[in-house]
Order: structure tokens, then sequence, then C-alpha cells
């Protein structure tokens, strides 16, 4: 087993405030990680992770400290709920954990 920090996205409640006092409810997400272990015979590839838009990338950036690297796990999708993870870890770290 190989143990990940997989990141993903966690909506939060927010109250807020109209300026005649009544209040509202807002959802926000932000970017989290939880931990998980994945068997290695699952792995098919792993590459750096390449942000599809600086939108994205500013989310992430302001979750996690300045300087993260994340990678882009891709797992058999057949067994899991999505085929490609994005975790947080250098691809040099991961290819040496992996023995690659």
């Amino acid at each position: 087993m190989f143990k990940v920090s997989e990141v993903y996205e966690k909506k939060y409640k927010s109250r807020e405030e109209r300026p005649d006092g009544t209040e509202y409810v807002t959802y926000l997400t932000k970017y989290a990680t939880r931990e998980s272990l994945i068997n290695k015979d699952y792995i098919v590839a792993v590459h750096p992770h390449e942000f599809s838009s600086p939108l994205i990338e500013e989310k992430v950036c302001q979750s996690f400290p300045y300087g993260t690297k994340f990678c882009t796990l891709v797992v058999d999708g057949n067994s899991f709920r999505k085929s490609e993870l994005l975790i947080v870890g250098s691809f040099e770290k991961l290819c040496g954990l992996l023995g690659g």
C-alpha cells in the first residue's frame, strides 16, 4: 500500500449578513487534503500536475503554503471513483517512493 495526501474540494457553510440585518447562507469551497491508501498495483501513471486554469491554480495556492508541489496520480479507472487524483508531493519524491 502507498499513502498519499489527496487534494479535494471541501464545501463550507458561511452565514452572511445583509445591510438590513437579515442573515443568509452561502457555501464556499476550499481545497483540503485527506490521507488515502492506494495499492501500488493500481497506479497507472504519475506526472507533475499542470493546472488547467489560472483561477483553479489561485484557489489551490491560497489553501496551501507557497511552493507546495502537486502531482497527478492516474489509477485504474474501473476500481476507483475517478481515475486521476491530485496529490501533494513533488514528482521526484514520488518517483523515488515508487522505485522508478
